[in-house]
């Protein structure tokens, strides 16, 4: 029996050698990758629900969505809810998803298969969300901004509010198709809802605008107006770039 237990030893000695090797070329290999990985983000993208875009949603903020859901990475969070004239009261999100994050813990097909389950879910909950025929009468866009606030709120991640509305907000309060937005009315509601401590903090928010319409020119640039000064209130990252009928690019342009 003794005279096996130099063999037993260095065979237990490469073993290890050879376990180790294997070990660090693994986590050599996931530390490459994760240095190209791009930062975790959460990403909220509010859908404008009310009767004048049933049209826009099957065609300009399907699309815009389809850019959203292509540029998801591992470790994202998406939320996806809806601007109806009972957002504030009743909201809850169509979806709230994580995107699995790559592990030496989990192996490369069980990852990419939690990947691929993770955005069929989202892209099966959006699909319906999108197809609804039935819209509301009023789009509250100002109170769902505060909805934002709160989803925000205790996030450590980069973060990114997408909103797909003509951005015509029509309340009981304001209706903007119906008002000239003059920089006296534009200063009023601002005041007025700092006052009420209505103003949600934005903070850090990246902003993006798809699906923007008006009657005309003069009115579209006028309701972009109330929205630049109304966001630059909040804190929010806002540039007029990114806000337009169609989005044109999603996480594209330097940062």
């Amino acid at each position: 029996m003794k005279r096996w237990r130099p063999k037993l030893l260095g065979f237990i000695f490469l073993s290890s050698l050879i376990l180790l090797g294997l070990t660090k070329r693994d986590a050599d290999a996931f530390w490459k990758l994760g240095k190209d990985k791009k930062n975790p983000r959460v990403i909220v993208v509010f859908v404008d629900m009310s009767g004048s875009t049933n049209s826009a949603r099957r065609t300009v903020y399907n699309e815009a969505f389809e850019k959203i859901y292509q540029n998801l990475n591992q470790g994202d969070r998406i939320v996806v809810g809806t601007i109806t004239s009972r957002s504030y009261i009743d909201f809850k999100p169509a979806v709230d998803e994580e995107i699995p994050k790559q592990s030496i813990w989990v192996n490369r097909i069980q990852f990419e298969q939690n990947f691929a389950k993770a955005k069929k879910n989202i892209r099966k909950e959006v699909n319906r969300l999108l197809s609804r025929k039935k819209g509301t009468p009023y789009t509250e866009i100002l109170n769902s901004l505060n909805i934002a606030d709160t989803i925000f709120h205790n996030e450590k991640r980069q973060k990114i509010l997408v909103i797909l509305s003509d951005m015509v907000q029509d309340s009981k309060e304001y209706k903007f198709d119906r008002v000239k937005l003059t920089n006296n009315y534009i200063n009023g509601i601002i005041k007025h809802r700092q006052k009420q401590n209505l103003v949600p903090n934005l903070a850090d928010v990246k902003i993006y605008v798809a699906g923007a319409s008006a009657a005309d020119s003069r009115k579209f640039r006028s309701i972009e107006k109330f929205w630049a000064r109304y966001f630059a209130a909040t804190g929010a990252d806002y540039s007029s770039h990114r806000y337009g009928h169609s989005l044109l690019e999603f996480e594209k342009e330097p940062s």
